[in-house]
């Protein structure tokens, strides 16, 4: 069984927003929502975890945007920009059915449904069009696959293993590792 942490990623700070220090989140969930509910966050900078408390979260457009207690200028919340969002573990929503967490997905072993073996998801990237799997392989190097349905067969958190059906032509032998 995979190994839950004590934070996990909920989204990442955007581009700041107006001159008062407001800053857009990329929420890493289907319910951006969820930002309203919380009066404080964790972002990693460097090697130290700091806790920013939340003035206000209000959704523009359907996008979190979040006023951090401290930063009253646009340029210091462009300090923020590209940083992971985190929350306590004890603080994360039950997830639904067919619904994942980021560290649940890393170190899954992907599969073709044809027995290929296309390597190891190392990460998880979020961004507004939809997520993608980082997915690490000898054979095929770095592979960026996204994350939607249709190339998704399934999904076994316990077995620790994804089996897709990826597009014609997205994994191609890494020149740099054949032999």
């Amino acid at each position: 069984m995979a190994k839950h942490p004590e934070y996990i990623i909920v989204g990442c700070f955007g581009r700041p927003r107006n001159v008062f220090g407001e800053i857009y989140i990329t929420p890493a969930t289907d319910d951006p929502a969820r930002f309203l509910e919380l009066d404080e966050i964790f972002v990693v900078d460097g090697s130290e975890r700091k806790k920013l408390l939340l003035e206000k979260v209000t959704l523009v457009g359907g996008r979190p945007v979040a006023k951090i207690e401290g930063y009253q200028s646009r340029e210091e919340a462009a300090r923020l920009t590209n940083l992971s969002i985190e929350i306590p573990r004890g603080k994360a929503r039950p997830l639904g059915e067919g619904r994942y967490y980021q560290f649940d997905l890393i170190g899954c072993k992907v599969m073709g449904a044809d027995g290929t073996d296309y390597g190891i998801v190392e990460d998880v990237l979020f961004y507004p069009a939809g997520d993608l799997y980082r997915i690490r392989s000898k054979r095929f190097g770095d592979v960026l696959l996204p994350a939607v349905d249709r190339f998704i067969i399934r999904i076994d958190i316990d077995k620790k293993e994804i089996t897709i059906d990826p597009p014609n032509g997205l994994f191609k032998p890494d020149e740099d590792n054949s032999s």
